[in-house]
């Protein structure tokens, strides 16, 4: 089984371990993947739009897909090194629960953090077998998100609208097809001016965009993905016009050129 036959493109689960202190900024470079982690040694400090979270051993914390911020990790006196367990995942297609549903960067409790932790080394060590294992992978992968959802704060999305949601939905579905306006405002029972307006009202940029942009963001999990694919490869399986037209499209968007973002995202220490 592919993970992509269950809508999973990214599932990484690493144990990192530092013997110095290091900072990380990723207030320009939206992370690619959501995060949930396991502070094992050390201590950590997340900052995004102007909150501070301390991290201290034991702690369990999330940081989602899309988000920007900055992080110091730092050895204290009860080990001299930083670690932590991480499992990285990002979806084919978003979730309703991470597409309706807000999970700000947090830290949370969890009841029984031994019973985590050996969820992470039991999936671990199955991601090193044969792809016909991913079924007890898949199964240990949501078994883990089942553990800590409920654990986590949420708000509502504020970009979700009921009335826009059927385009909202079938552009994320059919990132291959070309956005048409008249079949969207069909498909929410709305007038194509109606629509328009709605839809940038909610969500800041046009249907157009919004579908080039999920494009895009799909492009930079895949490069993480396969590293090894050309530019061109890469602009071809994605439907883009020539290489030099994403390269500009990709700057825009991500703020890097798609060589810049895998180097900078294959090291990904949080």
């Amino acid at each position: 089984m592919d993970f992509a036959d269950i809508n999973i493109s990214t599932l990484i689960v690493s144990k990192y371990t530092d013997k110095k202190n290091y900072h990380r900024d990723y207030a320009k470079q939206p992370r690619p993947f959501h995060s949930i982690a396991i502070m094992l040694h050390g201590t950590g400090t997340l900052l995004y739009e102007n909150i501070v979270i301390r991290l201290s051993p034991g702690d369990v914390f999330y940081i989602p897909q899309g988000s920007t911020y900055s992080s110091s990790w730092e050895i204290d006196e009860t080990a001299p090194y930083i670690s932590y367990f991480t499992m990285h995942f990002s979806f084919e297609k978003p979730l309703k629960d991470f597409y309706n549903t807000t999970y700000p960067i947090q830290k949370f409790f969890v009841d029984d953090l031994t019973f985590l932790r050996k969820k992470y080394e039991q999936l671990q060590q199955n991601l090193l077998l044969p792809s016909e294992n991913n079924f007890s992978s898949a199964a240990l992968f949501f078994e883990i998100l089942a553990t800590v959802l409920p654990k986590m704060n949420k708000t509502a999305n504020k970009y979700f609208n009921k009335k826009i949601e059927p385009a909202l939905q079938y552009i994320r579905k059919n990132l291959n097809k070309s956005v048409c306006i008249k079949h969207l405002s069909a498909l929410c029972f709305l007038s194509e001016s109606r629509f328009f307006t709605l839809f940038k009202q909610q969500i800041g940029i046009s249907p157009i965009q919004y579908r080039n942009n999920l494009l895009l963001e799909q492009a930079a999990q895949y490069i993480l993905i396969y590293p090894g694919k050309t530019i061109e490869e890469i602009a071809d399986e994605f439907n883009f016009s020539s290489s030099v037209y994403f390269i500009r499209q990709f700057k825009k968007h991500i703020g890097m050129t798609p060589y810049q973002y895998k180097q900078k995202m294959l090291n990904p220490k949080l």
